[in-house]
């Protein structure tokens, strides 16, 4: 049975049940062994019955994949806080290599949080790790929760995965300015979709199961808008090169499939430059 999501929370179970269902893949690129209590059926249940579930499974787990990267490498710039908003049921404490002085605050919303608190109650992370339950949306309490982080680093990331897309245009552009205006937050990650190709038939299938959970952001070159925020690009990787990288293949209709044969340099070219994750400096 088809089964939409009724509340944004919910896409957190159904991203862990995608990294639960990579695990449990002969040769996985993502080892997540956590993912499958986090996910629980309900996650299950949303992954078997979201359409294109291949290609989703694609895009999210090369997703998670560049992500750890772009955070290795920021680890890499002397960072010393990663704050991750809207963490949902992400892992990564637990499951990447970190130094165990780095501190590391997740927010979402108070029910995600105590969720999450209890399933991994038992569990040992990496590194410094708090929770923060906050409605991100409220203006109000964001910034006041941002002002209080950044007196706690001194070179912060704040991750916003799989965030963005959620955002009305106006609230994306308030939340870049929110985080460029703390003087402690030096960098910024996210994952983007942008240019002509980026409404296509499979985005728009899984819009149409998630309108009560609307996809609202919608500026067709994203990159250009924060970076006019101060903003400057430090990393940008591409899904097709990422792929490539850990042996993912884009599953394709067979009209692409053919197109793929008959154009092949630009149709990667197209892929590669509507899909990617970003990190930002100042």
């Amino acid at each position: 049975m088809e089964k939409d999501f009724n509340h944004i929370s919910e896409t957190a179970h159904w991203i862990a049940a995608l990294r639960a269902m990579e695990t449990e893949r002969a040769n996985p690129v993502v080892r997540d062994p956590l993912a499958a209590r986090l996910a629980g059926e309900q996650g299950f249940e949303m992954a078997r019955s979201m359409p294109h579930i291949q290609a989703m499974s694609f895009a999210m787990i090369v997703r998670t994949t560049a992500i750890d990267r772009l955070i290795e490498s920021a680890l890499q710039k002397n960072v010393d806080h990663v704050i991750n908003l809207g963490a949902g049921l992400d892992t990564r404490p637990y499951r990447l290599k970190l130094p165990n002085s780095l501190n590391w605050t997740e927010v979402d919303y108070p029910e995600l949080i105590s969720y999450k608190e209890k399933k991994l109650a038992e569990e040992t992370p990496q590194c410094n790790l708090q929770r923060l339950g906050c409605d991100l949306s409220d203006t109000v309490q964001r910034r006041a929760l941002f002002e209080q982080l950044s007196l706690k680093s001194t070179c912060a990331l704040v991750i916003t995965e799989g965030v963005i897309g959620y955002l009305q245009n106006e609230d994306a552009e308030t939340l870049s300015k929110d985080i460029f205006a703390q003087n402690n937050f030096k960098y910024w990650l996210q994952d983007y979709s942008q240019g002509k190709m980026r409404r296509h038939k499979q985005a728009n299938d899984l819009l149409k199961k998630m309108k009560r959970v609307p996809i609202q952001f919608d500026v067709e070159w994203p990159l250009r808008l924060f970076s006019s925020h101060g903003w400057k690009i430090d990393e940008d990787i591409h899904i097709l090169d990422e792929a490539d990288r850990i042996g993912k293949k884009l599953p394709l209709s067979p009209a692409l499939k053919l197109a793929s044969l008959l154009f092949p340099k630009q149709l990667r070219k197209l892929g590669n430059d509507t899909y990617g994750y970003v990190l930002f400096s100042k």
